[in-house]
């Protein structure tokens, strides 16, 4: 939508809801509101108001004595993100959603979620910025505790059902701002993909124009990674490529053993790593920090030593050095953590 020289209005694009139909007459325009929502309004240079587009809820019903106006601020529900938490008591699951929609296209714009055992995901704040919640929905998929195949399989479920064959439902829901009623279908949803177990879960709406929703994108960049790929196996680790600190007298590769505490750079180059790296403090403005890990396995590749490091819960580490090379180690005995996670997974 733009306004001219002369005073009069132009509008184009989207017409599902009449935004784009200005007025026959409209002139003497000063200043105009909207072309991301589906309504738009426009000042005349009398103090009066001009309205048109979508009016379910009243939002083009312009007070008749209205007058004497000197700025416009129209609503901005375009962009409709949620965010949600529930738990399934009877297993001990927990979990975060986080959706954006276009409610003027009728489109799904992101889903992510994550399901884990870890009750303090329960404790996350829902009445901040929908970015700050979907920022912790990473750092808990990186977390112990976290089942990535179930929140990859709660994704694909909603996307189906809300961006398919309940999609249409769905955005009238969001339209008219029935919040409770796809906290209910949401519930539903969730409960079928834990086989019908009762589910519990809160939700809390936020609305925003598409040009918020895209800086946020441009400027956070590699913060907030695509969903962290399964590497089979237990189907839960998330494997990263790592270089080992090397030190003149370090101890030699072919002598470290499984428990032994090496540190490690991150120096894999995909988005999830710089992700990692931030989150465990392996990053800094200076550079690559190194963070401490234990040795979980060490297989021998030709002439290479190939190491396996736990740098989380659910994030491996995979190095290869040299036996002949001299590393940064810390044997430490007792029943510390990484030994009794060690413990646990043979």
């Amino acid at each position: 939508m733009a306004l001219t020289s002369d005073g009069t209005v132009t509008a184009w694009g989207g017409q599902n809801f009449g935004e784009t139909n200005v007025p026959v007459g409209l002139s003497n325009v000063v200043a105009i509101a909207g072309g991301l929502s589906p309504y738009s309004d426009a000042l005349r240079a009398d103090g009066t108001v001009a309205a048109w587009g979508w009016n379910h809820l009243g939002e083009t019903n312009v007070p008749a004595d209205l007058t004497n106006v000197v700025a416009l601020a129209a609503g901005y529900g375009h962009i409709v993100a949620l965010k949600g938490k529930f738990q399934a008591p009877a297993s001990n699951l927990y979990g975060l959603v986080v959706l954006i929609a276009d409610t003027r296209r009728s489109r799904l714009l992101r889903i992510r979620s994550v399901v884990s055992y870890n009750p303090s995901l329960y404790e996350t704040v829902l009445d901040g910025d929908w970015y700050d919640v979907e920022r912790s929905l990473y750092a808990f998929r990186l977390s112990e505790g976290a089942l990535q195949q179930v929140s990859q399989g709660l994704e694909r479920l909603l996307e189906d059902r809300w961006g398919g064959a309940e999609g249409e439902r769905f955005h009238q829901w969001l339209l008219e701002k029935q919040t409770e009623r796809i906290r209910e279908n949401a519930e539903r949803l969730v409960s079928s993909h834990f086989s019908g177990e009762a589910v519990t879960m809160t939700l809390v709406r936020e609305e925003l124009n598409l040009d918020q929703y895209r800086r946020v994108r441009r400027e956070e960049g590699a913060s907030a990674p695509p969903s962290p790929p399964s590497t089979g196996g237990a189907g839960e680790s998330l494997a990263l490529k790592v270089a080992l600190e090397e030190v003149d007298d370090g101890v030699y590769a072919r002598d470290i053993a499984p428990g032994d505490v090496v540190r490690a750079l991150l120096t894999d180059e995909r988005d999830i790593a710089q992700y990692v790296s931030k989150l465990l403090g392996g990053r800094s403005a200076e550079g690559l920090k190194s963070l401490p890990a234990p040795v979980e396995g060490i297989t021998t590749d030709g002439e290479e030593l190939r190491l396996q490091i736990r740098l989380s819960g659910s994030i491996l580490g995979l190095a290869r050095v040299r036996p002949e090379t001299r590393l940064k180690v810390e044997r430490r005995e007792g029943d510390s953590w990484w030994r009794r996670l060690l413990t646990r997974r043979r």
